[in-house]
């Protein structure tokens, strides 16, 4: 619940229950934060704002072997469902249109519409 009030910018001064806070369809405002600042984020690295090294990790790039078991979901997975495209070469395109990429971030968009 911690976590919700956080995201939700909900102050802990407020005397709001654990009922109210889930009855306030936390769930889906909490998924649209999440995708909001992930995207928010993934533009800044993709841009070439941050440093190389974050950029490297963010493509994969990494040197290394992964355990056994089924790939991970990663974020240039969420980005291109989130974007609409079908490669990351397309998302990378669509970030550097900082007008498009503001627009996206504002109203992202999940794989079932919402």
């Amino acid at each position: 619940m911690w976590c919700y009030r956080r995201l939700l910018k909900v102050p802990w001064t407020e005397k709001k229950t654990n009922k109210e806070l889930q009855m306030a369809d936390v769930g889906e405002r909490l998924l649209q934060q999440i995708m909001k600042r992930k995207l928010r984020y993934a533009g800044h690295i993709i841009r070439g704002s941050s440093e190389p090294l974050l950029q490297l990790s963010l493509e994969g790039k990494i040197e290394g072997n992964r355990g056994q078991g089924r790939p991970g979901r990663n974020w240039v997975d969420d980005l291109k469902e989130w974007s609409g495209s079908t490669s990351y070469g397309d998302t990378k395109r669509k970030v550097e249109n900082r007008e498009e990429w503001r627009d996206m971030v504002a109203n992202p968009r999940t794989e079932d519409g919402t």
